[in-house]
């Protein structure tokens, strides 16, 4: 057998038929596949306005451009002075937990099915020196046309930076604006936490301690001054020592609890500033073999999914995420398209999920 192989002529091998990799595909090529003009097809990929093309059509030729791998020429499209239709969301600080990322996509949810709705595509920035430069690169040579800014720190450096160039920039989890083409997007965080404490302070509990996140932080600020507001109202104290910063974080809100619980007059009650510290709240109280609620009620914030599981399930205050983002899209494009938003600071209400964690009776 090697004889005959050493003997054999050099086998060929077939080339494996299918897209070839090199070549664009062009507009001209969709529309032979669809069967309309090359105008319809850059009418529609390009979403230009007045355009009569009907929803069948439109969608048919969205089909066949992702069919064949179509992308826009951008070198091509700056010649010929055509926008990017490109939205860069930059977050700044990334949370160390990954249950804490669930705001964060919820935001970016929203903000995808407005944008994309519009016609518009995203670049996702997670914060680090080196994307920041990149992201900052990108608003300066003009390839985006707007910028969502995620959980921006209180008096943020780098939101009066961008104020001095002339790109529309929307802010969540924020109330801060800079300049004439900035608008802002937060749930009413001090609400938040006023409801979340009242309730609390509803179920006969006195000594409330609340575990909040870094007061540079634009929520977890609010979030305190709503705690401090119920308990003031209803002619409480406020124990400093029951105050501890834990950063939005399960295993520090954790550590936090045990020495809660190690206090002469430990709370009856914890009132953690998101659900990720909720959750390391009731694994501290659970190991200290106390009872949720009968001796310590939870109270957490933010309406995560994950909060139905837990055992008992976890009260929570809900915030819109995924409308915050839908909302800052829509506001951002809306100054890109030179239309005056109808507002330029949106604060969207919350609400409290009472469940067993509080409240027995649940």
């Amino acid at each position: 057998m090697m004889d005959v192989l050493d003997n054999a002529s050099p086998v060929r091998i077939k080339k494996r038929k299918g897209r070839r990799p090199s070549g664009r595909v062009t507009m001209q090529a969709i529309a032979d596949k669809v069967g309309v003009s090359q105008a319809t097809v850059s009418y529609v990929l390009n979403n230009k306005p007045g355009a009569r093309v009907s929803a069948t059509v439109r969608a048919e030729i969205l089909r066949v451009a992702r069919e064949m791998n179509y992308y826009p020429n951008e070198a091509a499209r700056r010649l010929a002075g055509m926008r990017s239709r490109t939205l860069g969301i930059l977050q700044l600080y990334v949370r160390q937990s990954v249950l804490a990322g669930w705001w964060s996509s919820e935001v970016m949810r929203g903000i995808a099915d407005t944008g994309f709705a519009h016609g518009y595509h995203l670049m996702i920035y997670a914060m680090s020196e080196d994307v920041r430069e990149m992201c900052l690169n990108a608003v300066y040579s003009g390839r985006l046309e707007g910028l969502i800014i995620l959980a921006p720190y209180r008096d943020e450096p780098l939101l009066e930076e961008l104020s001095g160039f002339d790109i529309p920039i929307a802010a969540v989890g924020t109330q801060q604006v800079c300049g004439d083409k900035m608008v802002a997007v937060d749930a009413d965080n001090e609400m938040g936490g006023y409801i979340a404490t009242r309730h609390l302070i509803e179920r006969g509990h006195r000594r409330i301690a609340h575990l909040h996140g870094a007061l540079n932080i634009p929520n977890a600020c609010d979030r305190l001054n709503g705690f401090y507001r119920a308990m003031q109202e209803a002619g409480l104290h406020v124990d400093r020592e029951l105050l501890k910063e834990t950063g939005f974080l399960e295993q520090n809100a954790y550590h936090a609890t045990l020495r809660l619980m190690q206090l002469p007059e430990p709370p009856t009650a914890i009132f953690a500033a998101n659900d990720v510290s909720a959750i390391g709240v009731l694994r501290a109280v659970k190991e200290a073999n106390l009872r949720v609620p009968d001796d310590v009620a939870i109270v957490g914030y933010d309406g995560t999914p994950f909060t139905q599981l837990t055992e008992p399930p976890l009260t929570t205050v809900e915030q819109p995420a995924s409308e915050m983002g839908r909302i800052a899209a829509q506001l951002l494009i809306d100054l890109i398209e030179g239309c005056a938003p109808a507002e330029r600071k949106v604060k969207l209400p919350v609400r409290l999920e009472v469940r067993a964690s509080s409240d027995r009776d649940r």
